[in-house]
């Protein structure tokens, strides 16, 4: 070996036993740090496309409580308590028709005889006509009194009521009003031929007064205003369904009955009033879970009349 390699070559020893450079010969070389393992793949990542091999599947929410007989017979009173303290008249005026159908209960008498002295005459009318509805002849020494109300729509609602019961106290208002001596709704009726008269040129309202008679025969004297017009704008059929539910009430057999329920889901909140109220005339405990989402209706006229219905099928239960 030349001189100049064998100095070279004990010269890199030297430093590698040094710590300076590494081993050109002798040195062991050091072991290559031990390669990474690739993460193992998920049980969803080694199962073909379209299987679920999870081991545990979401739990499903759990079902919706149904509402009881009691629970839901008290939330009706409620509503229709609530109803008859709103500040708009003619909510208390509905609530108080909604009453009217529950029949002689005593809680619904009571409430009913503590808006004769409402200070609008239209809740004052509502609540007379919802007495004479009921039937109720404990009421009728309250309803005597007011033959002799200074609103001749008053004292004439009154005797109606009494007539209803089959006292004949009030028959001569009806002698007089046949006789031309008492006119019973003139300021009401000058009031409405202004209206007509201002209005006469305008079919929209006139299609509203047309509305709301459609549905006067059901719904009582408050009516609901604009508020049919612009219902029966969009579903112009909705008078003819709200007056099959009121014929089908009558009617106990399974398909009307299966018809009326199929009803409470209308499209039309005239409709789901309608039904809701028939069903509640020859209906059961058994009809309360079918009533019982329209306590909660996007309309508080389908309210009191579902919660009226659920009033009179839980006759019997306690009120709270």
């Amino acid at each position: 070996m030349p001189m100049k390699s064998t100095l070279a070559f004990v010269a890199g020893n030297v430093l590698a036993c040094l710590g300076l450079l590494p081993s050109a010969g002798w040195a062991r070389p050091q072991a290559a740090p031990p390669a990474q393992r690739p993460p193992a793949p998920s049980p969803a990542a080694q199962a073909p496309a379209g299987k679920d091999t999870s081991q545990t599947k979401a739990a499903p929410p759990p079902p919706t409580p149904r509402l009881t007989a009691s629970a839901a017979r008290k939330g009706s009173w409620q509503i229709l308590i609530e109803g008859l303290a709103e500040k708009d008249y003619d909510r208390r005026a509905e609530a108080l028709a909604a009453l009217g159908t529950i029949g002689a209960q005593d809680q619904a008498v009571k409430l009913v005889e503590a808006s004769l002295d409402d200070k609008s005459s239209v809740v004052r009318q509502a609540a007379i006509e919802a007495l004479g509805t009921m039937k109720a002849r404990s009421s009728i020494p309250k309803l005597e009194v007011l033959l002799d109300d200074h609103s001749a729509l008053i004292s004439f609602a009154a005797a109606k009521a009494l007539w209803a019961m089959n006292d004949r106290t009030g028959s001569d208002i009806f002698e007089e009003v046949l006789d031309g001596d008492r006119k019973v709704s003139s300021g009401i009726l000058q009031e409405g031929l202004q209206m007509a008269h201002q209005e006469l040129h305008d079919p929209a309202s006139l299609a509203e007064l047309g509305a709301e008679q459609a549905v006067g025969t059901l719904f009582g004297p408050a009516g609901f205003g604009v508020e049919v017009g612009v219902e029966i704008a969009r579903d112009k059929a909705a008078p003819a369904r709200v007056e099959s539910a009121r014929m089908l009430a009558d009617d106990p057999s399974p398909g009307a009955r299966d018809a009326l329920a199929h009803a409470l889901d209308d499209k039309s909140w005239l409709v789901r009033a309608a039904s809701a109220q028939a069903m509640g005339l020859h209906g059961t405990l058994k009809d309360v879970p079918t009533l019982a989402p329209l306590l909660s209706d996007g309309h508080k006229q389908v309210r009191y009349r579902a919660a009226a219905a659920v009033i009179r099928v839980t006759n019997g239960l306690p009120n709270g």
